[in-house]
């Protein structure tokens, strides 16, 4: 093989290497690690007592803010007050103009009939700068999926 061919040969699979790179990171740069939640569920601040049975007519409010690379949420849930909640984050979903971030709360506690009050504070961080579309659900417990709870769009 002469010395020209060899040369050649480095060219091309640089310039594949390099093309490969290009199609799979169009930005020019690897994507972002993914994403770090944090969450805290506050215990039950008030208590009472009403027909709710499986979680139907939960209430629930949200406060949104932004931190350096961080979305933070906190969520006031009227919820039963036997529930353990976990929160999840779903993988993260480019979508057009903005990227999706879904959280889910799930109860992987009980089901009674009295009601309390909880706070939900969630914070996602190291995330790129961009427009982000959250979407909040909650809360599935066994085999009742979680429902959409909140949406809202956030520039970082």
């Amino acid at each position: 093989m002469g010395k020209l061919t060899y040369i050649a040969i480095i060219v091309l699979v640089i310039a594949f290497t390099a093309g490969l790179f290009m199609a799979f990171y169009p930005t020019g740069k690897p994507p972002a690690g993914k994403p770090a939640l944090t969450y805290s569920v506050g215990g039950c601040s008030s208590m009472s007592y009403d027909g709710l049975t499986r979680g139907y007519g939960s209430t629930s409010r949200i406060e949104l803010t932004t931190g350096p690379s961080s979305i933070n949420l906190i969520h006031h849930l009227s919820y039963v007050c036997c529930a353990d909640i976990v929160i999840s984050l779903e993988p993260v979903e480019h979508r057009g103009d903005h990227i999706l971030l879904k959280i889910v709360e799930k109860n992987i506690g009980e089901m009674c009939r009295c009601i309390c009050e909880y706070e939900i504070t969630i914070k996602i961080a190291d995330l790129e700068p961009g427009r982000y579309k959250i979407e909040l659900y909650g809360v599935e417990y066994e085999d009742m999926p979680a429902e959409k709870l909140w949406e809202g769009f956030i520039e970082l």
